[in-house]
């Protein structure tokens, strides 16, 4: 296996039935750095954009500061970090510079103060401009937006803001913090920052329910942010017969990716940047009858570059065997399964919230009830406690709670656990 980056393309059947009539199958491609990347990543150049108008006085701003300070103290002195804090007004509390001097850097983070509104536009521009002083090739490049409600200058504004980091490679990374904020506003900023990078996985919303969890996903965005090879593009090519039907992207994030990237008999799907934790896709796919026999049914193939090297490549085969062995026929790849029963999951939440919104109230009950299933046999507990309150929220009240929608929105996207996976 590479030690500089790991490929593996698995089936959940390996052993599959004789039928007289297409059957489905799942395909799941991952991304793993190797040895050789993993303990390495390229220099960070990224602003964070603060909100502390009066809303997050307390508690919200200790924790946001703590939080911070916590990333702060992780950065080599190769990244490059500024800091925009915004309400009413907008000040750039610390212009784009080498993470150098830490201490320093933290004590003007030490200085932020509540007061004012929300102006957030005024915050984006100056964030995208310090950013923009150092964007390049050899940097990570992302504007994080930190907010605890909704913006009260124009939204418009904001988006084309994000508009213009889309267009200069620059993806907005939105946190929404405790439960007034628009999660379909963040969303959007978060989607239009990586609309000219079609597949990307590099937009990303976030959702801080609590004061407590602020520090908890300050780190995971910082993780999101350890790049180790860049032009990364995942090619699976089929054999005849074989029809791709949908694909999703299922690490780091759950997402749908859409019908673009199937080409015929091949999907095309163009990575862009891989982080540390690596990336992974499933794919739906029908199986033609075949006769007994082992068949190569489809080859992957992923092309990535690194810093200072020529373009690299890397490819797996995805082999099964067509057999009328009842026992060989029961057996299934744990690990694709695991896989499987998430994306299924979100997807009933989701569906439960467009069933909601179109007043069909009982089809988004039974459909949340049903990610309630699936979640404890996953062992998300605390996910499947939230839906089942919402599921009870719904039957009484005919509505899925502001919080409920964020949670199925955001939090519920994240592929939080994938299972070792053993053979079944």
């Amino acid at each position: 296996m590479s030690e500089v980056l790991q490929l593996t393309s698995l089936c959940n059947r390996m052993n599959v039935p004789v039928l007289n009539q297409p059957q489905l199958v799942y395909f799941l491609m991952e991304l793993m750095p190797g040895s050789a990347i993993g303990r390495v990543r390229l220099p960070l150049n990224f602003a964070l954009v603060l909100d502390h108008s009066g809303s997050m006085a307390g508690e919200k701003l200790r924790n946001m500061k703590q939080a911070v300070k916590s990333i702060i103290d992780q950065l080599e002195p190769q990244d490059v970090i500024s800091i925009v804090t915004f309400e009413t007004r907008t000040q750039v509390l610390v212009p784009a510079q080498p993470a150098v001097d830490i201490e320093a850097i933290k004590r003007q983070v030490d200085k932020i103060r509540d007061g004012g509104g929300t102006n957030m536009a005024t915050g984006l521009v100056e964030g995208l401009r310090q950013v923009s002083q150092r964007h390049g090739p050899e940097y990570v490049s992302r504007v994080v937006l930190l907010t605890d409600g909704e913006a009260t200058d124009k939204e418009d504004d904001s988006r084309r803001l994000a508009d213009q980091a889309g267009a200069k490679g620059i993806p907005v990374i939105a946190l929404g913090f405790g439960k007034d904020w628009n999660e379909d506003f963040l969303f959007d900023l978060a989607d239009r920052s990586i609309l000219a990078q079609a597949g990307s996985r590099m937009g990303r919303a976030d959702y801080i329910p609590m004061p407590d969890d602020a520090t908890k996903i300050f780190q995971e965005v910082y993780q999101s942010m350890q790049v180790v090879a860049q032009d990364v593009n995942l090619t699976v090519r089929m054999v005849q017969g074989l029809e791709a039907r949908r694909v999703w992207q299922v690490v780091p994030m759950i997402k749908d990716i859409g019908r673009g990237v199937i080409q015929g008999r091949a999907i095309v799907v163009p990575v862009g940047q891989l982080e540390k934790a690596g990336a992974a896709y499933l794919v739906e796919v029908m199986l033609p009858p075949r006769p007994v026999g082992a068949v190569r049914i489809a080859q992957t193939d992923v092309t990535y570059s690194l810093p200072g090297r020529s373009a690299q490549r890397e490819a797996a085969d995805l082999i099964v065997q067509f057999t009328q062995d009842p026992a060989a026929q029961q057996q299934l790849n744990g690990r694709v399964m695991n896989v499987v029963e998430k994306v299924q999951a979100f997807k009933l939440q989701t569906q439960a919230l467009d069933d909601a919104e179109m007043g069909n109230v009982s089809g988004a009950t039974q459909k949340l009830r049903q990610a309630v299933t699936i979640l404890l046999t996953q062992g998300e507990n605390e996910l499947a406690s939230q839906m089942q309150q919402e599921a009870e929220r719904l039957e009484t009240s005919g509505e899925i709670s502001s919080e409920g929608k964020k949670t199925i929105k955001l939090t519920s996207r994240k592929t939080v656990r994938l299972s070792d996976g053993e053979q079944e």
